[in-house]
């Protein structure tokens, strides 16, 4: 028999602060085991066996399973004492494994042949006798992979009486055997050993006495393949959520987005949390999060929260402090100053909405794992001794659980063994068309592949061709975006391992105004034509000029009425080609008679003649001759000098996230309805957003111009790390161009549902802002998917003559 070894063990925990054992027992020969149910970072369930004096252990994020053929991944952990056995507790927050233990199961257990042998051979089989699992088991090792100082395996039950496939022994028992008590019944306390302890940012090596950061931009992580392997960086589960710096100052609160932005009513009573800290002045880094039943953070219930309101569901994960009472800490280390936070946190219930975001100290790799077998998203592994800098940098990296794309779908292979759909054929913009990399044929079911089966057959285009696909793949238009998994790519570039996750889809709510009048009749519909119907646009897996012209005929009874009676500017694509777009202002030769004119004075003092869309003949007409995109005044012909709607253009710069623009947008949106006004908002069919008001007809060009520079000169000096007015691109970088300028008279902007002369043919679409925050990609609302989406949903525009309000002429810049 071997000497048990505890060192591993001991080194990892503070006896003092924690009740688990030391390990003082010699005793051997004894054949126990323990199953822990353990809310650490994450539940998970550890599984111990008493070997030669020690308890081998494993942990298993997602609990072993009577079903045979689901395999559990496990990871091979240190040796502890057999004390171990009847410990059931809570381990201090701060304290490796913090959070509370319970003993789910408990028993003797027996090897099938030699365990030591079958150990180190990696095919290990043993019997349990426990009061909740029995029969026999099997642990497999997998190949160690590079940096792991401990083995993954596989646990799986075998086929034998007490097997089964019926329920899940880990919802229908989950009860301590010892105690009875549910792991919800304990609390952990957070590790301070005296609730009178006051946290003192004066001892920490680097603080600096000053006063608070003013304009801080968070700290923010560069992507790593894989996480950093030396004992010196500490790892947290990556959030999906808004990152936040939470800014307290007295009795006051403020909540701040990363760009910048203040968004502390937003989150309504969320802010009123932080009155709770025993703190005068605290600067807290964290991410705003909503969590499923399983406690895993999930950004789309996070958009439905914010978008019925100030929620009660909002918690505030927080991963770092950088100022306290006067101190600056960003110059102290990340180890130091969430020591720190931990004692700042200390007294806030379990149930609190502010939480303790832990970590694990080195073992990057085998923490990575165990949270890619339990679906999270990644990790965030930061250096512990480095020091807090704003930006991207080198001592923050973040691993994602698995790489992740959107594609397009180009195309599907059908077969009789699979019961219809076999795989879809995905892409990936190159110059002008698209280039296949790959099937993916996993990852859906037999009702899901059903109906993106009846989804693609619609889309089937026999003109189309994707080059490398394979014989059997049917090309499609690509307009759908398929959301993948995969392992990594090939040389070639081409998906390995790839797995359907589902499609990247829109769906707008029923807020918006259901109401439609039937603008199009069955006669104007009959009456469509155009020469070259499959003439391509914008590449070769383009649509057509055909695909234009039922598009603007589908969407018609819903964009006429932003666009009759008002003047318009066309841009047109007579070859297809982008390059030979232009720009048409005036009358043109062979403009068919149905489309109107009028005169007007230029800023040249000539007469000008310019173009209206009178009529639905009119209208449908033009895709004939090539026009892509409506452009309209902000007037109508009737008040020709008097604009009824002002449009502020979000022009991101090219390294911003839609995100962001989205964070923007919502910020303007109440600073305007701050001010009286009531604004609406609509993509740009690129990567910006129009926050469009409407205004009652009274005050000339020169003033809406002039007033509305004012309301935008306003925003950016609130928010001038998110915002700039001035039009040179250079100064644009992670900012947002408040553009006024397009309410200035013979200015124009893109019309609500025009598309635009882009790949794909996105759409300028008119957005319900509690919808808003739903849509993943501006370029999704296209040609193929709005008219659909507004038939179903109705024109979150619909009533906005009704809201228009007089336009302020005091707003000054602060």
């Amino acid at each position: 028999m071997r000497k048990p070894e505890l060192d591993p063990y001991r080194a990892k925990r503070n006896f003092k602060r924690t009740p688990e054992p030391a390990g003082t027992r010699t005793e051997l020969g004894q054949q126990r085991f323990v199953i822990h149910k353990h809310h650490a970072t994450a539940d998970h369930y550890d599984l111990r066996l008493e070997l030669d004096g020690v308890l081998k252990s494993w942990a298993v994020p997602k609990g072993p399973l009577l079903d045979p053929s689901q395999k559990r991944f496990a990871v091979e952990t240190e040796d502890h004492p057999v004390e171990y056995l009847d410990f059931e507790g809570v381990i201090p927050a701060g304290e490796y494994g913090g959070g509370p233990m319970i003993v789910w199961d408990t028993g003797t257990w027996a090897p099938m042949g030699d365990a030591v042998a079958d150990l180190a051979s990696g095919g290990f089989k043993f019997r349990l006798w426990g009061e909740k699992l029995k029969g026999g088991w099997m642990l497999v090792r997998l190949k160690k992979k590079r940096g792991e100082d401990k083995a993954g395996w596989l646990l799986f039950k075998e086929h034998d009486q007490s097997a089964s496939t019926e329920g899940d022994i880990l919802v229908d028992r989950p009860e301590s055997v010892k105690s009875g008590r549910r792991i919800e019944d304990l609390v952990a306390p957070l590790p301070v050993p005296k609730r009178t302890a006051k946290p003192r940012p004066d001892r920490l090596k680097g603080a600096v006495k000053s006063p608070p950061p003013a304009g801080l931009k968070p700290q923010l992580a560069s992507p790593a393949a894989r996480p950093p392997e030396s004992d010196d960086w500490l790892h947290e589960i990556k959030y999906d959520g808004y990152r936040t710096l939470a800014q307290i100052s007295g009795g006051d609160v403020r909540l701040v987005t990363r760009g910048g932005l203040d968004w502390t009513k937003r989150y309504g009573a969320l802010a009123d949390a932080f009155a709770t800290l025993s703190c005068r002045e605290a600067l807290i880094d964290g991410e705003i999060v909503v969590a499923d039943a399983q406690g895993i953070s999930r950004f789309a219930l996070l958009q439905k929260a914010l978008s019925e309101g100030p929620s009660t569901q909002l918690l505030f994960y927080a991963f770092d402090l950088l100022y306290l009472n006067g101190w600056d800490l960003t110059a102290c280390t990340l180890s130091k100053r969430k020591a720190l936070l931990v004692r700042l946190l200390a007294e806030q219930p379990k149930n609190h909405a502010i939480q303790y975001s832990d970590h694990v100290e080195g073992g990057g790799v085998s923490f990575f794992e165990r949270v890619s077998e339990m679906g999270l998203e990644g990790i965030v592994s930061k250096r512990g001794n480095a020091t807090y800098r704003p930006g991207r940098t080198l001592t923050w990296t973040k691993t994602k659980a698995l790489n992740i794309g959107d594609f397009a779908i180009a195309g599907y292979s059908v077969s009789e063994a699979a019961g219809g759909l076999a795989a879809l054929a995905l892409a990936e913009v190159e110059g002008d068309g698209l280039r296949y990399v790959g099937k993916v044929g996993t990852g859906f079911d037999r009702a899901t592949a059903q109906d993106l089966l009846a989804r693609l057959e619609l889309l089937r285009d026999p003109g189309l061709s994707l080059d490398g696909a394979p014989r059997d793949v049917v090309a499609v238009r690509p307009v759908l975006t398929a959301h993948v998994h995969y392992a990594t790519r090939t040389a070639t570039n081409a998906l390995r391992h790839a797995v359907f996750k589902g499609l990247r889809t829109v769906s707008f709510g029923t807020d918006a105004p259901s109401r439609r009048t039937r603008l199009i009749s069955d006669a104007d519909l009959a009456a469509i034509w155009v020469t070259n119907p499959t003439r391509r646009l914008f590449g070769r897996n383009g649509p057509t000029k055909l695909d234009v012209a039922v598009y603007y005929a589908r969407i018609g009874d819903f964009m006429l009425p932003h666009l009759l009676n008002r003047p318009v500017s066309l841009v047109r694509c007579p070859t297809g080609r982008p390059q030979d777009c232009f720009f048409q202002r005036h009358a043109f030769t062979g403009m068919p008679a149905s489309v109107g004119t009028f005169q007007s004075r230029a800023s040249d003092s000539d007469d000008k003649t310019y173009l209206s869309i009178e009529d639905v003949p009119g209208y449908l007409a033009l895709a004939q001759f090539g026009v892509v995109e409506f452009h309209t005044w902000g007037s109508t012909r009737t008040s020709l000098e008097k604009p009824d709607r002002v449009t502020f253009d979000l022009d991101p710069g090219e390294d911003l996230p839609w995100r962001e623009v989205v964070e923007a947008a919502i910020h303007v949106r109440e600073e305007l309805r701050r001010i009286g006004l009531h604004p609406f908002v609509k993509t740009t069919g690129g990567k910006g957003l129009h926050v469009l008001v409407p205004i009652r007809p009274r005050l000339s060009w020169d003033r809406v111009h002039k007033a509305t520079g004012a309301i935008a000169e306003t925003l950016a000096a609130g928010a001038p790390n998110v915002f700039i007015t001035t039009m040179a691109k250079n100064k644009r970088r992670g900012r947002i161009f408040i553009d006024f300028h397009r309410n200035a008279r013979h200015q124009t902007a893109v019309a609500p549902y025009s598309l635009r002369a882009n790949t794909n043919l996105p759409v300028s679409t008119p957005i319900a802002w509690s919808d808003l925050e739903t849509v993943d990609a501006a370029g999704d609302l296209n040609y193929s998917t709005v008219p659909g989406l507004v038939a179903g949903s109705g024109d979150p525009w619909a009533d906005i003559a009704s809201l228009a309000r007089d336009l302020p002429e005091n707003v000054e810049a602060s």
